[in-house]
C-alpha cells in the first residue's frame, strides 16, 4: 500500500501531464508531417531541376559536337583538292588547333590509316599507323563520325570526332579523314563548357558515351571508366539511351536523384545526379531551424499551461484533502464542489453494487443451477489451476445408470431430484478440498488432488456403494458406473480425461454399477 501511495498523482499533475503530452504530440506531429512534406517537395524539386539541367546540358553538348563537326567539315573541304601538299596540311591542322582551341590535337590520316600531319608537333604522331577500333571505324565508314572514347597510342583517353576527306575531282573517291581529339583527362572544350554552367556543388554532372564510358565527370573521378549494370546511374543511362529524358530515384547503392537526357543525334547521355541524403539533410536542417525559431513561443505556452493547471486543480485539491480528513466543512468551497462530493459518494455506492453483481455473476457462471455444485467452466478452471501448480490429481468420471428409463417412468421432476441427490452424496462422500462437478446431464466429474490410483479406486468404489444403497423413492434403486484415471504431469490433461471416459465405458460394458480404471 505504501508503494502504491508513492505513485498516486495529484489532479494538477494529471492535468499538466496530459496537457503537456498533447502539446508535445501536436508539435511532434506537425514537425514530422512538415519534415515528410518538405522532404517530398525537395526531392521533387531536385529531380525536376536535375532533369531540366540534364536536358540543357544535353542540348549544349549536341551543339558543341555539331560545331566541332562543322569545323572539321570545313577543313576537310579545304583539303579535298590539296591533300598531298604537306605545307597546306600543316597550315590547316595548326589553324584548326589554334583558331577555337576546341581540340587538344588535330591529325590528318590517309586512307591507309597513316598519320600524315599532326599538331602540335610535340605529339609526334606523324608516320604512325592507327589501328585502334575508333580510328579504324573512321577509315571503314567514310562519313562524319563521333567514335567511342579510346586510348591513343600516346596513352591519352581521347574522344575524337572525324570528318572524311573526299576528292574534289572525284567525289566518290575517299582520301582519308581529318580528326580533332579532346583529351578527356585534360583541359578541353567539353569540360570547360559543361563546367562553366555547373549550377551547384551538391550536384554531379556526367556525360556518358554509347558504351557507357564516362566522357565528362564534374568531380573528375571516373573519366574513362565504364558504367556497368550495377552502377546507381545505370537505370537512368538505359532510359536516356532509349531516347527519353526524365528523372528517377536510384535505389542501387547510395540513393541518387537523377535527371537524364540523351544528346541529340548521338548515343551519348547527360546525367545530373545529387545524393538523396543531401536533400534529406538539408530538410532536416530547415526543420531544426524552424524548431529553434518556435522555441520561445513553445516555452511561453508551456508556462501558461503550468499556471492554468495549478489554478484549475487548487479547489479540487482542497476538496480532496477535506474528504480524506473527514472534514465536513464545505461552506468556503463553491457550490459545484459539493456536487462533486455527492457524485463521488454515488460512484462509491455504485462501485460496491457492481462488485456484488460481478461476484454473483462469477459464482453463477461457475455453478450448476440444478445441483449447486461446479459446472464444466468450474471444472476447467480447477484443472488449469492444479496444472499450473504441478499438483497431481485423480479423475473420476461418473454416470447414472439407465437414467433415461428413470425419466421415462417417473418423469423429469423425479429425474432432476435423482441428479440433485447424487450430487449431494458425492459432495458428502469427498474431502472438503476435492472438486465435484456436473459435466453433463447425468454425468459427473470429480477431481481428487493428491490421491494415487489405489486410493482413488477405493474412494470411487465407496461412492458407488453409497449411491447404490441410498433410497431414491419412488425410484427403486439408482446405481452409477465410475471410470478412474490419474494425471501426474508429463501428459495433457485432456488425455487423462479421455482415459477416465474410456474406463467409464468399460464399466458400462461390464454391466454397469461398477468401477473401472484406465491409467496412463
Amino acid at each position: 500500500m505504501r508503494l502504491m501511495r508513492l505513485f498516486v498523482l495529484e489532479l494538477r499533475q494529471v492535468i499538466l501531464g496530459f496537457t503537456l503530452l498533447l502539446v508535445f504530440i501536436t508539435l511532434a506531429n506537425q514537425f514530422v508531417i512538415s519534415y515528410r512534406v518538405y522532404t517530398q517537395q525537395a526531392m521533387t524539386q531536385s529531380l525536376e531541376a536535375n532533369r531540366a539541367y540534364a536536358s540543357k546540358l544535353a542540348d549544349i553538348t549536341s551543339q558543341l559536337i555539331q560545331s566541332l563537326q562543322m569545323q572539321l567539315a570545313y577543313s576537310a573541304q579545304s583539303l579535298s583538292g590539296d591533300l598531298d601538299n604537306a605545307e597546306r596540311r600543316e597550315q590547316e591542322v595548326q589553324r584548326l588547333l589554334s583558331q577555337t582551341q576546341s581540340f587538344n590535337s588535330v591529325v590528318i590520316v590517309d586512307r591507309r590509316g597513316e598519320v600524315i600531319s599532326a599538331a602540335p608537333e610535340q605529339l609526334g604522331a606523324v608516320g604512325i599507323i592507327l589501328n585502334a577500333a575508333a580510328t579504324t571505324q573512321s577509315l571503314m565508314v567514310p562519313q562524319a563520325m563521333m567514335p567511342q572514347p579510346y586510348v591513343s597510342p600516346l596513352g591519352n583517353l581521347v574522344v575524337s570526332p572525324s570528318h572524311p576527306i573526299m576528292s574534289d575531282t572525284e567525289p566518290e573517291r575517299y582520301l582519308g579523314y581529318i580528326s580533332g581529339s579532346m583529351y578527356l583527362h585534360g583541359n578541353n572544350i567539353l569540360s570547360r563548357l559543361l563546367g562553366t554552367h555547373f549550377y551547384g556543388a551538391e550536384a554531379r554532372i556526367m556525360v556518358l558515351s554509347e558504351n557507357g564510358a564516362v566522357v565528362y565527370d564534374s568531380q573528375s573521378q571516373h573519366i574513362g571508366m565504364t558504367v556497368g549494370d550495377m552502377h546507381p546511374l545505370w537505370g537512368a543511362f538505359m532510359q536516356a539511351q532509349a531516347g527519353e529524358s526524365g528523372a528517377m530515384v536510384s535505389t542501387q547503392g547510395e540513393s541518387q536523384l537523377i535527371g537524364y537526357a540523351p544528346v541529340k543525334d548521338m548515343r551519348w547521355v547527360v546525367l545530373v545526379s545529387s545524393a538523396q541524403q543531401q536533400v534529406v539533410t538539408s530538410v532536416g536542417n530547415t526543420i531544426g531551424n524552424l524548431m529553434e525559431k518556435a522555441a520561445p513561443v513553445t516555452i511561453i505556452t508551456l508556462l501558461v499551461i503550468w499556471l492554468l493547471a495549478g489554478t484549475i486543480s487548487a479547489p479540487l485539491q482542497i476538496l480532496a484533502r477535506r474528504v480524506r480528513d473527514n472534514d465536513k466543512t464545505f461552506d468556503d468551497i463553491p457550490a459545484w464542489y459539493t456536487e462533486a462530493k455527492t457524485l463521488k459518494q454515488a460512484i462509491e455506492v455504485y462501485s460496491k453494487e457492481q462488485l456484488q453483481r460481478i461476484s454473483a455473476l462469477n459464482l453463477a457462471s461457475n455453478t450448476d443451477p440444478l445441483t449447486g455444485i461446479g459446472n464444466r467452466r468450474y471444472l476447467q478452471s480447477c484443472m488449469d489451476s492444479m496444472r499450473e501448480q504441478g499438483q497431481s490429481f485423480a479423475i473420476l468420471a461418473l454416470d447414472i445408470d439407465h437414467f433415461k428409463s428413470i425419466n421415462d417412468r417417473f418423469g423429469h421432476d423425479v429425474g432432476d431430484q435423482v441428479i440433485k441427490t447424487v450430487a449431494q452424496l458425492l459432495k458428502l462422500g469427498c474431502r472438503e478440498y476435492d472438486y465435484v462437478c456436473r459435466s453433463g446431464g447425468e454425468e459427473f466429474t470429480l477431481l481428487l488432488p493428491g490421491l494415487d490410483a489405489v486410493k482413488a479406486l477405493e474412494l470411487a468404489e465407496r461412492l458407488r456403494q453409497q449411491i447404490a444403497e441410498h433410497s431414491f423413492a419412488p425410484v427403486t434403486q439408482v446405481t452409477v458406473s465410475v471410470g478412474v484415471s490419474l494425471w501426474q504431469g508429463g501428459v495433457e490433461i485432456s488425455a487423462a480425461l479421455k482415459a477416465a471416459d474410456k474406463a467409464l465405458y468399460k464399466a458400462k460394458n461390464k454391466g454397469r454399477n461398477c468401477t473401472e480404471a484406465e491409467l496412463l
